[in-house]
């Protein structure tokens, strides 16, 4: 039987099969799962696919001090035929017009490496809890990842609104660690375990800079949950991760041998999130590293 639990965030919906249970086989979402009840007003819900482009490239460059993340920006000089892929173009004209938000899209989705399986994209814009899109990629007739762009009036609010309503989805930094382990490049995470009795779960948590990371897992995988927070570490020490106004986070849930990425920024009145999953020892291109990616990329859609 397998359980599903939701991670949401202001226009997208996230459902882990069997998270921090055991009972799922597998880390993906049917395609066919609906916004989450407090996303109502939905104006747009549509699914569709593209060729895949060729022109799936981030931004590099190497950090001087593993403590300090600057933002990038993409050439604006170029056509959207040259900067977006044509899966997310598809996706982007499905959402413009219909919104009064500013667009933003990555130039890189999870699975655009993997030309033999076809990736579908959906997308939604909605009303409620506050003005919001997002885009959901999909393989398989599962969901393998997505981004969202919400509107919460002022930065303060924004500020709020960054971490998954459901709050066993991560641990707390206000609870105290038992141990720290050395991930690299000079980080320490902190080792936390749930104050939850009877709940076999912990946390690696760390720092850096404006950005809180955490890979939650059950307190028996933790050499796997080291693996993960380990690549993630690499690949923030030659990427650069936007810069939030307020607080960033990068959460990593590992379950039943797969691995779902939750990263949230704010800039202003503004939040972003980026998600992917795959399985924990995947690499980037499809993988649940995509996410990250994804946030990388990010610029504004024109």
């Amino acid at each position: 039987m397998k359980r599903y639990k939701k991670w949401t965030t202001a226009g997208i919906a996230l459902t882990i099969v069997g998270l921090l249970t055991g009972c799922g086989t597998g880390g993906g979402v049917s395609s066919g799962s609906t916004p989450t009840k407090n996303i109502t007003n939905t104006t747009s819900t549509n699914n569709t696919s593209a060729s895949i482009s060729s022109n799936n490239t981030v931004v590099t460059a190497n950090l001087t001090n593993q403590t300090k993340m600057s933002s990038t920006s993409l050439n604006q000089t170029g056509t959207k035929m040259d900067t977006f892929p044509a899966l997310i173009q598809e996706g982007m004209q499905q959402i413009s017009g219909k919104t009064s938000l500013p667009l933003y899209a990555p130039t890189i989705y999870p699975g655009s490496a993997h030309t033999p399986v076809p990736v579908t994209v959906s997308t939604n814009i909605g009303s409620s809890p506050t003005s919001n899109y997002s885009i959901m990629f999909n393989r398989n007739n599962l969901n393998i990842g997505g981004f969202s762009m919400s509107d919460w009036s002022t930065t303060n609010t924004a500020s709020q609104h960054l971490l998954p309503e459901n709050s066993s989805l991560y641990i707390q930094t206000s609870v105290p660690s038992v141990s720290t382990i050395g991930l690299g490049n000079g980080i320490q995470a902190e080792v936390k375990k749930s104050p939850v009795q009877g709940k076999n779960v912990s946390a690696l948590v760390w720092n850096e800079w404006r950005w809180t990371m955490q890979v939650l897992y059950p307190t028996s995988s933790q050499s796997e949950a080291i693996t993960i927070a380990k690549k993630i570490v690499q690949y923030c020490h030659y990427k650069f991760l936007p810069v939030p106004d307020t607080k960033g986070y990068v959460l990593t849930n590992l379950a039943s041998g797969y691995a779902t990425i939750y990263v949230a920024w704010n800039k202003g009145q503004y939040v972003f999130n980026t998600n992917s999953n795959g399985t924990w020892n995947s690499n980037s291109s499809g993988g649940y590293l995509s996410a990250l990616e994804m946030a990388v990329s990010m610029t504004p859609y024109k």
